[in-house]
């Protein structure tokens, strides 16, 4: 398949899975016990959202700005895959909840590091009170050093936390992670391609400034990759959806996803093989 063929299945993909996988404009009913599907399928929902974005930077000629997105595609099939291989005790569920207090416990103990420096501007009225209520959640919730039961356990979510769990995810991170994050990072090593070359000068020396150009290699790994991630993550969820939640499948989509998922798979295997 040529650029525009893919990016033409990769919307039929989009099209099919939120309509008749995530029900987009139907209403859920979650159980009691079962709240992590509900962060599950709403890391999906997000997750084509980012594959449609990063369709459109790509067909605009902006993949340095679409490996971005693709960054942060990955990020989200880590955190789903992260969620569906719980415990029974729903450890990563829990931890994964908490992480917006941890992380504004985060920030406001770096505010007042920079407070004790002098900066009174970044100052944050009722802080040391802000700070106790986050870490008195965090106790409550049971989330304290295992070592030292006084301090609260502020360690956040890591990419290379939730990849080395997974041989595939470990292998993507290895792959495309660490490279686009030099993009999403403005790495000077990738800047490059806004400067178009001036005669025989180095670009470091005398530039045109193109804000048309992108590098049609990375165009095509972008394209393949988000196709290939939005596949995997979809055919691995819906197993797992059909092995303990079934009962979200409805019965007039269940054809329709089965055949998808075999035209997925074809997909994936030419992929594989280089056609």
């Amino acid at each position: 398949m040529n650029k525009e063929e893919k990016i033409e299945y990769a919307r039929f993909l989009i099209e099919e899975v939120t309509s008749k996988f995530l029900l987009k404009d139907t209403p859920y009913f979650i159980t009691e016990g079962f709240e992590y599907i509900r962060e599950v399928l709403t890391l999906f929902a997000k997750q084509s959202n980012l594959f449609e974005s990063t369709l459109v930077l790509l067909e605009n000629n902006h993949a340095e700005e679409a490996y971005i997105l693709l960054r942060s595609m990955l990020n989200n099939s880590m955190l789903i895959k992260y969620l569906y291989n719980d415990n029974k005790d729903k450890e990563r569920y829990k931890n994964y909840m908490i992480q917006p207090v941890k992380s504004q416990l985060s920030f406001l103990n770096d505010v007042k590091k920079m407070n004790k420096k002098g900066w009174s501007n970044g100052e944050i009225p009722g802080l040391d009170k802000k700070i106790k209520e986050l870490e008195g959640i965090l106790r409550k919730e049971g989330f304290v050093d295992r070592k030292n039961k006084s301090r609260v356990d502020t360690k956040l979510l890591s990419i290379y936390g939730m990849a080395s769990s997974d041989q595939l995810l470990f292998s993507h991170y290895i792959m495309f992670y660490k490279d686009a994050s030099k993009y999403e990072h403005s790495d000077f090593s990738t800047l490059d391609i806004y400067r178009r070359q001036v005669e025989d000068f180095p670009n470091t020396d005398a530039f045109i400034m193109d804000l048309a150009r992108t590098d049609e290699d990375l165009d095509e790994k972008v394209l393949n990759v988000s196709i290939t991630i939005y596949s995997l993550t979809f055919m691995e969820l819906l197993k797992h959806i059909k092995d303990k939640h079934k009962h979200i499948i409805r019965d007039e989509n269940k054809q329709c996803l089965a055949h998808l998922a075999v035209i997925i798979k074809k997909t994936l295997k030419k992929a594989y093989k280089g056609v």
